[in-house]
């Protein structure tokens, strides 16, 4: 994964938006549902369902991949009450290594 795009997917989600289990069609980042759209934090457009590719992940991968959604939810939701500083840079160090786990799962 690109560095530029960990920044632009931790925005997303602390935002509020859903990770899919399809990728955009143009740049292959994950999309979202964001405000009842399709979106691509990296491209910035809005995406149908039907123009993204879907990903081919083994099902064996599928309960590991929700686990770890629901981490990176969890940790946002710490990440958004925490003040001090160290413990922000070790939230978002945990963030970007379980989105970078859950982009190499979906190669």
């Amino acid at each position: 994964m690109q560095e530029e795009k960990i920044p632009k997917i931790t925005e997303m989600l602390l935002a509020g938006g859903k990770m899919l289990r399809v990728h955009c069609g143009n740049c292959g980042s994950p999309l979202f549902e964001f405000q009842d759209k399709i979106k691509c934090p990296i491209c910035g457009g809005i995406k149908k369902a039907p123009a993204a590719r879907p990903n081919a992940e083994p099902k064996s991968f599928d309960n590991l991949e929700r686990i770890l959604h629901k981490k990176i939810e969890e940790m946002s939701s710490q990440l958004e009450k925490e003040t001090d500083h160290v413990k922000i840079l070790e939230l978002l160090k945990s963030i970007r290594g379980t989105l970078e786990t859950v982009e190499k799962l979906r190669r």
